[in-house]
């Protein structure tokens, strides 16, 4: 199936295993291709051990491409948070997102910064003034890198930086960066915002790219969100990013996405009609 048999590109988050060649990706990979997606959001916990040429080749034998690097695992495994109080924590995670702009920059992809921002807690105020300071030093490499960083809105249980899409958007005011946009997710809408729609259409300028993922925080279909009238309402918005599917696993990766696909591609492949 090609990329434009449905309304928007299609991508799902996951991991790169680090023998990715393995048989198992690969059937992954091949799942994807028979199901239309064209992208893949990739986490690599040690991603600069990781031949460019050697993995875009591998993700366009299946028809796909990596359109993020998803910085979570890297941010977890290394205890990175651009919104740390400890100055050594801080600036060592700037210089690794510098890093990860770099290598985004060699598969054409954007960089996620959502677990990268940094845990909920005590002192929001401190913690975004922090956030924004970071975001200002990394701005510049971003604009000369011409790669987009994603600053994705979380719910206050996961970060005490961006909640909503207002305060994502927020920290972006005064850089006039056209690379510096938003990352909704529909799981975190779910929680914070009081008018999930209101927002999309608010802050459309802003993003380029959805997640899609339940409100039990499994791939859509599997929980209790009504995709059919958020798909719709992209459509008839006149959005023309992508969307991505994230979300924990419930039983194994291709029964829960073939499960999710049952019900989101009769969706999508109507609005394309």
């Amino acid at each position: 199936m090609s990329e434009d048999q449905y309304p928007f590109p299609l991508a799902i988050q996951t991991v790169l295993p680090e023998d990715y060649r393995e048989t198992s990706f690969r059937a992954k990979l091949e799942l994807l291709q028979q199901l239309g997606f064209s992208g893949i959001e990739l986490n690599m916990v040690r991603p600069e051990q990781v031949d460019p040429l050697d993995l875009k080749a591998l993700l366009a034998d299946y028809g796909l491409r990596m359109t993020m690097f998803a910085s979570g695992a890297t941010a977890n495994a290394e205890g990175l948070s651009l919104s740390h109080e400890d100055e050594s924590i801080r600036a060592a995670s700037i210089q690794r997102c510098i890093e990860f702009v770099d290598i985004a920059a060699e598969y054409d992809a954007g960089v996620i910064v959502g677990f990268l921002k940094g845990s909920a807690g005590a002192g929001k105020a401190r913690a975004r003034a922090l956030f924004r300071d970071s975001l200002g030093q990394l701005e510049p490499h971003v604009r000369k890198r011409r790669v987009p960083l994603l600053v994705e809105a979380t719910n206050h249980y996961e970060s005490s930086v961006a909640n909503t899409l207002e305060e994502a958007a927020g920290f972006f005011k005064g850089f006039e960066n056209p690379y510096l946009r938003i990352l909704p997710d529909t799981y975190h809408m779910n929680i914070e915002e009081s008018s999930m729609f209101g927002a999309l259409v608010k802050y459309g300028d802003l993003y380029k790219s959805v997640h899609l993922s339940d409100n039990n925080r499994f791939f859509p279909g599997l929980g209790a969100i009504d995709f059919s009238g958020i798909l719709r309402f992209l459509k008839e918005a006149g959005y023309s990013g992508g969307v991505g599917i994230e979300g924990n696993i419930r039983d194994s990766f291709e029964e829960d996405l073939r499960a999710s696909m049952s019900l989101l591609k009769p969706m999508l492949l109507q609005l394309q009609d």
